[in-house]
């Protein structure tokens, strides 16, 4: 009897452990299929897909920051504030298309993300980061973007979530009013710039187009690129830009980023130096991004088309391809 009664208690056991097991499973499916929650909070497997605006949609937020930007996809509302007050000297060269921007996304959750860097001076930037955080805004990143330069200048990255763009919007106004930001007027005028765009697009295998006074080519990472949860719209948040600005003996100063995940950095930063490409800083620009991204601030002097020629070789490293257009 006694082996009896073992016996059945053995059985009890294994069932008991069996409709664990089949509850932990389900419980486990459950949670896959709604996105398990990271302790940042973000979502790992069901992302919220951006939703289609308008231009009207953003009347309210062109007001309060005091200028219209550009609808992108329709899905990504981006205004540009340049530092038109600021006359910004490195290793001697005069360097234009200094500037803050920000994005607008909306959700079908009625959410809005509002993502961006700041441009501002060493005296401004502590001002800033407290009216930042007085209205909420978060700061994801701050660093320079290039070398030894006068006056000195930080890039403050910042992000934010909520119901009211406007409110968000408001934010970043009364930041911007912190530096001496000046108001835009319409877009940049055009002028006539002393480089072959069209020679440097074949170079790199790209289109670029002129922005003021320096020229421009977008690369934009082949993912799907989400922040908190959130998928960004393609060349928001995710892009590699060259930057070439004209200079003196038909050369052009190069500067800009690139856009990477940990694996490709390597031989990315590799590439860059057999370039003769400077590597000016390497940092992350949000904080829950997936997948993970790192940007590398690049500076060089030279022929443009040369220059061009050795991006080209750069960028295979990446999983990224040329933009039809650039923002």
């Amino acid at each position: 009897m006694r082996d009896g009664r073992v016996f059945e208690a053995g059985k009890g056991r294994r069932r008991a452990a069996w409709r664990s097991l089949v509850t932990g499973l389900a419980l486990l499916s459950l949670l896959s299929a709604a996105g398990v929650a990271h302790p940042d909070g973000h979502h790992s497997t069901r992302r919220i897909q951006p939703s289609v605006t308008r231009e009207s949609d953003w009347h309210d937020v062109a007001t309060a920051l005091g200028h219209r930007g550009v609808l992108v996809d329709h899905r990504a509302y981006g205004i540009g504030f340049p530092r038109a007050d600021l006359d910004v000297i490195s290793r001697g060269y005069h360097v234009k298309a200094i500037g803050s921007f920000v994005s607008f996304i909306r959700y079908p959750d009625r959410q809005t993300m509002m993502m961006g860097e700041l441009a501002v001076t060493e005296q401004e930037v502590r001002k800033v980061l407290d009216v930042l955080n007085a209205h909420g805004i978060s700061q994801t990143s701050l660093h320079k973007h290039l070398p030894t330069h006068r006056p000195a200048l930080w890039w403050v990255h910042f992000h934010a979530m909520g119901t009211s763009p406007l409110t968000m919007a408001r934010g970043l106004r009364a930041a911007l009013n912190a530096t001496g930001t000046p108001a835009v007027s319409g877009t940049p005028k055009k002028v006539a710039l002393a480089l072959n765009g069209p020679a440097v697009d074949k170079a790199l295998g790209a289109r670029g187009r002129a922005q003021g006074r320096v020229y421009k080519v977008t690369f934009a990472r082949n993912e799907s690129v989400a922040d908190h949860g959130r998928v960004l719209p393609r060349m928001t948040g995710a892009t590699s830009a060259f930057i070439f600005q004209p200079v003196s003996g038909g050369k052009a100063l190069l500067n800009g980023d690139i856009a990477v995940v940990a694996k490709e950095a390597p031989a990315t930063m590799k590439a860059l130096r057999r370039a003769g490409v400077d590597i000016i800083s390497f940092h992350s620009h949000m904080l829950t991004d997936e997948p993970r991204l790192f940007f590398l601030h690049l500076w060089a002097v030279g022929d443009p088309v040369t220059l061009a020629k050795n991006l080209r070789t750069v960028i295979r490293h990446t999983n990224a391809r040329a933009t039809a257009t650039t923002p």
